[in-house]
C-alpha cells in the first residue's frame, strides 16, 4: 500500500495458540459454511461454494460493536491447505492479508497479519477524530473471532 495515509490503515499481527495439530486447526477453519453460526457479528457470508481453495473469495458484511459496519471480500490469493493463506482485502477495507500454521509441539500456532486501508468514506471520516475507537473496534472483533474460534477447535467442554 504506498501512499496510504496511516491514519487509515488497521494493523493487524496477531498470535494464537491451539492444543490441537494444525490439521484439526485447518479442517475447521475450512467449515466456511459455519462462519457465520460461529461469529454472529458476520452477516451476509458468502463462500462461493469453494470454501478455502486459491482464486476462491469469501465476502460478508461485518457488524463490530461501534456504530459501523463494512463489507469485505477476501480473494484467496494463494492457499496452501494445512499451512497458509495468502490474501488480498477488498470493498471497504483493502489491502494484503496472511494467514498462517506452525506446529508447536502437540499444538499449532495461529499468525495473522494484514496492514489494510479503511477505504468506506464513513470509517475514514471517522478516523479523523475517532481513530482509537475505530481500532478497538477492529481489535475487538479479532478478538472475539480468535476466542471464539478456539472453543469451537476445543470441542464441548
Amino acid at each position: 500500500m504506498t501512499d496510504v495515509d496511516p491514519m487509515h490503515v488497521l494493523h493487524l499481527d496477531q498470535r494464537t495458540r491451539f492444543a490441537q495439530p494444525p490439521e484439526v486447526v485447518w479442517d475447521f477453519m475450512s467449515r466456511t459454511e459455519r462462519f457465520p453460526h460461529w461469529w454472529r457479528w458476520l452477516r451476509d457470508f458468502d463462500d462461493g461454494g469453494a470454501g478455502l481453495i486459491s482464486g476462491g473469495a469469501l465476502s460478508g458484511l461485518v457488524v463490530p460493536p461501534i456504530p459501523y459496519r463494512f463489507r469485505v471480500t477476501i480473494q484467496l490469493d494463494e492457499v496452501v491447505a494445512g499451512q497458509s493463506i495468502r490474501a488480498t482485502l477488498a470493498e471497504d477495507l483493502a489491502g494484503p492479508a496472511e494467514l498462517e500454521l506452525f506446529p508447536v509441539g502437540q499444538g499449532t500456532e495461529l499468525a495473522i497479519r494484514w496492514d489494510v486501508e479503511m477505504r468506506k468514506p464513513a470509517m475514514r471520516s471517522a478516523a479523523r477524530f475517532a481513530r482509537p475507537l475505530l481500532v478497538w473496534g477492529h481489535d475487538q472483533v479479532i478478538d472475539i473471532t480468535l476466542r471464539r474460534f478456539e472453543r469451537v477447535v476445543a470441542g464441548p467442554a
